[in-house]
């Protein structure tokens, strides 16, 4: 897979562990979860367009009305796909937000050597869930559902986790999922009480080298309504490419 069918994969990947994932023409997919509300985990992409749009939406739609959810539809803008965009305007699609997809290339990470990294934390699952939710929802009602999919996905062998700690006590989260030559990295959250001291940072420029040394591209994603782009430019990264993200109602966009 090339020309950014490797990123798209792995990242459909990473969150066929988070929510129920249903393909067409193994081409394109919806990604439904029944714990997680948001829109993100609620979804619809693609590794390419399909050549009959209109077949392909009234598919995805299909799917999100068994769920009574409305569409949420991730498009890649850098593709020819006159058709699908055509298919979209007349059902009335609007883009709410975007997501970048970003790869570094001349790292520029801001290491604190105070900040203990460890990778690998299978004993530790429950640290990691909680930093994550206390990074990105700043509670802990969906303790089980996410302690359950990461207690699972810790042991795999294409997955680590990694957790960031400052005098012993969780500080950061931050997972590497690996496909093909492609590593990507998802979750990557400060606890507020770590913030401002290159928690991420540290977390970023470890990922980097184990990636760097494995072989393979590292990447991430990031909405950009959470204005976190500038911070990941500012780390070496660079935008490999933009997803539109179209609904039919404005939504709410999750991490």
């Amino acid at each position: 897979m090339t020309d950014g069918r490797a990123y798209e994969f792995n990242e459909v990947s990473w969150w066929s562990l988070w929510a129920e994932t249903t393909w067409l023409d193994k081409e394109a997919y919806v990604l439904l979860s029944r714990e997680f509300d948001e829109d993100f985990f609620n979804r619809a992409g693609f590794l390419s367009i399909p050549p009959d749009a209109g077949r392909c939406l009234e598919w995805i739609e299909k799917q999100f009305e068994g769920r009574g959810r409305a569409p949420s539809i991730f498009v890649r803008q850098d593709r020819n796909h006159p058709g699908l965009l055509r298919v979209l305007a007349s059902a009335r699609y609007r883009i709410a937000d975007q997501m970048a997809v970003m790869g570094v290339e001349t790292p520029s990470f801001v290491v604190n050597h105070d900040v203990k990294l460890e990778v690998g934390v299978q004993g530790a699952v429950r640290d990691w869930v909680e930093t994550y939710l206390a990074s990105f929802y700043g509670e802990k009602s969906l303790l089980n559902p996410v302690t359950r999919i990461l207690g699972g996905a810790s042991a795999a062998r294409n997955t680590s986790l990694m957790l960031a700690r400052v005098d012993g006590k969780p500080a950061g989260c931050l997972a590497m999922f690996r496909s093909g030559k492609v590593c990507g990295v998802y979750c990557v959250g400060t606890h507020p009480d770590y913030r401002k001291m290159n928690v991420a940072s540290s977390m970023l420029d470890l990922s980097s080298r184990m990636a760097a040394n494995e072989g393979r591209k590292l990447i991430l994603q990031t909405i950009l309504s959470d204005s976190l782009e500038r911070f990941y430019l500012k780390l070496g990264f660079t935008q490999l490419y933009v997803k539109d993200i179209f609904v039919k109602d404005a939504g709410r966009v999750g991490r």
